[in-house]
């Protein structure tokens, strides 16, 4: 009697733990097709990513629609705009302005992406994956300072405006080493050395950045055979958006820094083909320590 009474405990405790992981995968399932991807990426993912794309797009809702100018004015009227009577003109108007954000990003030559102050992809193009050879689900929501040089992380936290003590929680190596390559950089770049930003700064301060890091980049060197050293120099160009911050006592206009909106393009590569090699000469190469990885044998 006692044996049967168990194992139907167990059976209950199996069909019951059956049953929730089902709910929990059909709740991922619904979660995973709200996202603005493609069905054939999202039916591919696993729950930690869904859970880690999803947040990312709520953060990116926060960071369009709080932002000055807010990015999103009819976000929320989109329900009151579809009971207006529209023209066959206005219909193919908004067909195409439905693809012409993708249509701007594939003439773009490199790849927009939207960091957050905390250091995090908010956005980027799927573009990468043409530049960089990383993908856009992969990167999403991941920590920019994975993505990028150790040598240029302090310099990549000087540009989101990062305070040196939060550096570290945001995945930020702040080496000697890190900040002498960053101002080496920085100097290289021709861009003024970043003024320490503090939480709410005014308006008029100047928000456009430009500067050089290396991105890590799977892409494979072709006409070189040579080691590739895994990372692709990037001219980041963009602007710190800001949403404006009420300061009790304060009789200027403050703006709060959300993150770094920003265009990157890949330094093309330098072609030794077209070199004309003449008897006395010879090609080595080196890498950013000026280490010889190559040298011909002659």
């Amino acid at each position: 009697f006692f044996p049967s009474l168990q194992n139907l405990r167990k059976e209950k405790s199996r069909n019951a733990a059956r049953s929730r992981r089902g709910k929990e995968n059909f709740e991922f399932f619904e979660l995973a097709k709200m996202l603005p991807l493609p069905g054939a990426i999202t039916s591919q993912l696993d729950k930690a990513s869904i859970i880690r794309l999803t947040i990312s797009y709520l953060h990116m809702r926060h960071f369009a629609s709080q932002g000055d100018p807010p990015w999103s004015p009819l976000l929320e009227g989109e329900d009151n705009c579809n009971n207006v009577r529209r023209t066959s003109h206005s219909l193919v108007t908004d067909i195409f302005e439905q693809h012409l954000g993708a249509h701007l990003l594939q003439s773009l030559d490199g790849f927009v992406f939207v960091v957050s102050q905390e250091g995090r992809f908010l956005y980027i193009s799927e573009t990468v994956s043409i530049y960089l050879g990383l993908s856009q689900v992969e990167l999403t929501g991941s920590s920019v300072f994975d993505y990028i040089h150790p040598a240029d992380h302090v310099e990549m936290a000087e540009r989101l405006g990062i305070r040196p003590h939060l550096r570290a929680e945001a995945g930020c190596q702040t080496s000697h080493e890190s900040a002498s390559n960053s101002a080496s950089t920085s100097s290289l770049a021709g861009t003024p050395e970043p003024v320490p930003s503090c939480p709410c700064s005014p308006v008029s301060e100047l928000s456009e950045r430009g500067f050089f890091i290396r991105m890590k980049s799977t892409l494979t060197k072709r006409g070189l055979h040579v080691k590739s050293s895994g990372y692709k120099v990037i001219h980041v160009t963009g602007r710190i958006r800001c949403r404006p911050a009420l300061v009790p006592g304060s009789s200027r206009p403050l703006h709060r820094p959300m993150g770094l909106v920003a265009l990157a393009h890949t330094l093309p590569p330098s072609m030794l083909n077209e070199v004309r090699m003449e008897s006395h000469m010879f090609v080595f190469r080196v890498n950013m320590d000026l280490q010889v990885t190559y040298c011909e044998n002659r």
